[in-house]
């Protein structure tokens, strides 16, 4: 659950004060939560294998985003700039490249966050020393929304899912749009109320996700300049370096509380 809510924690973090939004940061397109059709047609069976043999692909992954914080309930909308670098399986590094400049990289363990506007390396435990390293990047259980390489089995697990066709007439790069809606009674459910991914039809690989949370939060990430398969530096996914002066602030992971045992058993 801690690693759940270390996306939600992070975009609260970057989103600082509330004020009151400008004409010019209003969102230009609807942002309803929409709701999928209980049926999973032939055609998003397809399109869920489409995207799991994309996904398989890619080994490294390069991109640009924009990313829109909007929390609805101080009317207060955050736009940012930054750059991905993904390794597989579990490597991830993230900038937010406009100031105040913000890096956070993630080595299948622990996530680091260099801010640069408070003078802080911020150390988050996300895997203690004796478990195993994250091996994959399902929705929601990352310090980052990262729709690509998403595996059929695991989005059919932990979602019901459908087809926005309202959102796909109306999108002018004629992608396909998924809908994801947390199943009930699941740890996604306790953040999320829905995920919509848009998916480039050619690629299979998705350029846009939107995630409302029960927050009443609506993160928007584009993405733009995909590149896949290109070399990556390896030390790009380690712990960033920092000045001497700066604070180093660090997040033990608590460990596992024992299971209780039955009050009936001897």
């Amino acid at each position: 659950m801690r690693r759940l809510m270390l996306f939600v924690a992070i975009a609260a973090s970057l989103a600082g004060p509330a004020r009151a939004p400008s004409a010019a940061t209003s969102p230009a397109e609807p942002l309803a939560v929409p709701s999928p059709q209980p049926v999973l047609t032939p055609e998003t069976q397809e399109l869920l294998d489409r995207m799991d043999e994309a996904g398989r692909q890619i080994e490294t992954l390069q991109a640009q985003f924009d990313y829109e914080l909007n929390q609805t309930l101080y009317e207060d909308i955050q736009k940012r700039k930054g750059e991905l670098l993904f390794r597989a399986p579990n490597l991830l590094s993230f900038e937010f490249t406009d100031r105040p400049r913000e890096t956070f990289v993630f080595d299948g363990r622990v996530l680091y966050h260099k801010k640069d506007a408070t003078k802080q390396l911020i150390i988050w435990e996300i895997r203690r020393p004796e478990e195993p390293a994250l091996d994959s990047f399902e929705l929601g259980k990352t310090p980052f929304p990262m729709p690509f390489g998403q595996k059929k089995e695991a989005v059919l697990k932990n979602f019901d899912v459908s087809r926005d066709a309202a959102e796909e007439t109306r999108d002018k790069e004629k992608r396909n749009v998924l809908v994801l809606k947390p199943k009930k009674n699941t740890p996604l459910a306790e953040t999320y109320t829905a995920i919509a991914l848009w998916v480039e039809a050619k690629t299979f690989l998705p350029t846009r996700a939107r995630l409302w949370d029960t927050s009443e939060n609506i993160t928007t990430i584009d993405f733009h300049h995909i590149e896949t398969n290109k070399k990556v530096d390896a030390k790009t996914f380690t712990r960033p370096d920092v000045p001497e002066d700066w604070e180093i602030v660090h997040h033990a992971k608590e460990p596992e509380a024992p299971a209780k045992a039955p009050e009936n058993s001897p």
